[in-house]
């Protein structure tokens, strides 16, 4: 695990070294602890019974068991300062420079009305397994971050990756997702309306921009549609299939859960749960209890069926 850990560490290491020399907008936070900064509790581990697997002649099968379990194995920041990161509690923009645009920005207060507020959020993503020697391999490929990806940057050119996002570009459509919003608050998000996250409003587009000007509600949209992201471009495979894992371009949401490890931890919901529920303190004025005001790190855990005789 701790190989893990320093492998992306030096990554990101290398990729601030290799900025231009400016002086940064500085924030600070502490680095990602995971022993103290999961929760544990909810990995909820179960045996549900015996599988058979096949196996070529001429043993042509094999019997295994069936564990179900949630793997906190992605790791999202979502920021408004340009590569800063809450998992190492450092990094920062160039004052001057052209990374200096990327930040994120609250425009609420230039808002005419509430139609027109909207927050805008850097996002990366850290896609590892806590759990090591877990039972079953995911087929997960690297990491994200959206400083260098224009389509975060840009709504419109967020839809070259979702042409269907014009399908759900109106009123009736949005409206639908108020049922989801209930359900996600009872704990139960809808699978069948992959175009709504709950509370947190739309997947699309697929970009950093949301309309909506609380900051942690907001910061949960822009780490769920990273999530979103990352599955159609095949990046993640969702190991809830008996197994294996399979790729998902239309998200599984029921799959996910997180909560938030900075600016300070909180409890584990499913995604597009009202930040109501889990906000206070979470925007404090100046520095959090673990990290930076207005700079989220968001554990994301995924659930795992896997039978331990298909790895």
């Amino acid at each position: 695990m701790n190989r893990l850990i320093n492998k992306y560490l030096l990554v990101l290491v290398l990729l601030f070294s290799a900025s231009p020399s400016f002086a940064l907008i500085q924030k600070s936070g502490d680095s990602f602890n995971p022993g103290s900064d999961i929760n544990w509790e909810d990995l909820e581990f179960k045996f549900l019974g015996i599988c058979i697997c096949p196996r070529p002649p001429p043993i042509f099968y094999e019997e295994g068991e069936i564990y179900q379990y949630w793997d906190p194995s992605i790791f999202i920041d979502t920021v408004t300062v340009a590569n800063y990161s809450p998992f190492t509690g450092s990094g920062g923009e160039a004052e001057g420079s052209i990374d200096d645009v990327l930040g994120g920005k609250n425009k609420s207060s230039d808002a005419l009305s509430i139609a027109d507020e909207s927050t805008f959020f850097q996002a990366h993503a850290f896609i590892f397994s806590m759990l090591d020697g877990s039972l079953c391999e995911n087929n997960d490929v690297g990491g994200w971050w959206t400083e260098f990806d224009s389509m975060w940057q840009d709504d419109e050119l967020a839809v070259t990756i979702t042409p269907e996002a014009g399908l759900f570009a109106n009123k009736t459509m949005q409206l639908l997702c108020m049922t989801d919003a209930a359900a996600v608050n009872l704990g139960f998000p809808l699978d069948a309306m992959p175009w709504c996250i709950g509370s947190s409003g739309s997947t699309y587009p697929v970009s950093g921009h949301v309309d909506n000007d609380n900051l942690v509600q907001a910061s949960n949209t822009v780490a769920s549609r990273l999530i979103f992201k990352l599955n159609r471009l095949f990046m993640l495979c969702d190991p809830a299939s008996l197994c294996g894992c399979t790729y998902t371009p239309i998200w599984t949401k029921s799959h996910y859960k997180m909560h938030t490890a900075r600016p300070d931890l909180r409890s584990t919901y499913p995604i597009g749960k009202a930040a109501k529920f889990y906000d206070s303190g979470l925007n404090p004025p100046y520095m959090g209890a673990k990290g930076s005001n207005d700079e989220f790190l968001w554990v994301v855990f995924r659930k795992v069926l896997c039978c331990t005789c298909c790895e």
